[in-house]
């Protein structure tokens, strides 16, 4: 038999992912978890002001009897003020630190259990687990006191969860509703799989229609119908793409919905301008670079562009498998989101999808088999 160059890469892939499945690769992943921690506690530090100052604060209200701005202002980021109480309360900032590591640490785990359930590969598991603990994009906000590992986190737990039981738990209801109120977008985390979850419940010929009908009625009501305050809808009506840069459109009134605010961008550029804007935002979401970057910075985020195409393979490969539709759902409705409001100076707005492009990209690395597991 004639040995090809793509006999020899499907041996080392599968050596390779042998070895990823050895119990002591688990120390090795670890190990390397903790010295990027490192690297980037020297590079940046803990970040604990700015946004991270209002959280706080909010905590300490809250050990003061003050419900009021956890019942308002900080209502969509309620879960994370919580878990910080007994942080705030003791006067420290390495315990939170602390905390948000292990939290991560689960969360690798159960995101390779997804995996593995998925794919029936232990070693593709593995994959999955490292390349989130390995990653800087997310690892960065282990070391931050803002919303966006502890949320990451949190929907990966919860989706694992209720994957793994496949009804409403005690557990599964509360990691829920932790997610749903860690940010603001959790409801497009949480709703995904809750809908998919469903379809055993409804019949056989509505069940293909279940995902796409929900998401989209909720989608359509975030649009259409919850009112959003003046000042977050500025940066959306002025055509800005990252919020509180440039911007092509004209100031004035608003209204109180998205849906207000992309009339007003369409009236005032036109319908050309107005797609160019919409696409840009749409890209922006899933570029990990910036100008404003540091070359290494940039070079280091770069190497993650490697993921897409692998992304998009296991899309194709996999999309019978549930966990890869409610994945691609979740992509779906935050990239409309961002498409049609703004994206974020630093790129964060893309952390708590990595888990779903890192789920869909390490299923693209081999084809279904008979003993993987189906929708």
């Amino acid at each position: 038999m004639l040995i090809t160059p793509l006999h020899l890469d499907i041996v080392r892939s599968y050596h390779a992912l042998h070895l990823l499945a050895l119990p002591r690769s688990h120390w090795v992943i670890f190990g390397l978890h903790l010295f990027l921690l490192a690297a980037i506690g020297t590079q940046q530090g803990l970040l604990v002001d700015k946004e991270a100052l209002k959280y706080t604060g909010c905590a300490s209200a809250v050990l003061r009897g003050d419900l009021h701005d956890l019942g308002g202002n900080y209502l969509k980021y309620a879960a994370y003020v919580l878990f910080l109480v007994p942080f705030v309360a003791v006067g420290k900032v390495w315990p939170v630190v602390v905390a948000q590591v292990l939290l991560g640490i689960l969360a690798s785990e159960a995101l390779g259990r997804l995996t593995e359930r998925t794919t029936a590969n232990m070693g593709l598991g593995r994959l999955a687990m490292a390349l989130f603990l390995l990653c800087p994009l997310i690892q960065q906000w282990a070391l931050a006191l803002y919303t966006e590992h502890f949320f990451t986190c949190m929907s990966v737990l919860f989706v694992e969860r209720l994957d793994r039981h496949r009804h409403f738990t005690v557990t599964v209801i509360t990691l829920g509703l932790i997610t749903l109120f860690a940010r603001p977008v959790g409801m497009f985390f949480v709703a995904p799989a809750t809908f998919w979850i469903f379809r055993d419940r409804v019949p056989t010929a509505l069940r293909p229609w279940l995902l796409p009908v929900g998401c989209g009625l909720l989608f359509a009501v975030a649009f259409f119908i919850l009112p959003v305050k003046t000042a977050q809808l500025a940066p959306i009506a002025t055509g800005q793409v990252i919020a509180g840069v440039d911007g092509t459109g004209s100031p004035g009134p608003f209204g109180t919905t998205l849906a207000n605010a992309q009339l007003h961008l369409y009236a005032d550029v036109g319908p050309w301008e107005w797609l160019r804007i919409t696409g840009q935002r749409a890209r922006s979401l899933f570029t990990l670079t910036r100008a404003y970057f540091s070359p290494l910075h940039n070079g280091l985020a770069a190497i993650w562009y490697l993921l897409y195409p692998l992304a998009l393979l296991g899309l194709v490969r996999w999309h019978r498998r549930h966990l890869v539709a409610v994945a691609c759902t979740t992509l779906c409705l935050n990239t409309l989101l961002i498409a049609f409001t703004h994206d974020e100076w630093s790129g964060r707005f893309l952390v708590p999808l990595l888990p779903c492009i890192i789920l869909l990209a390490v299923c693209g690395v081999q084809k279904p088999t008979g003993q993987a597991k189906r929708a």
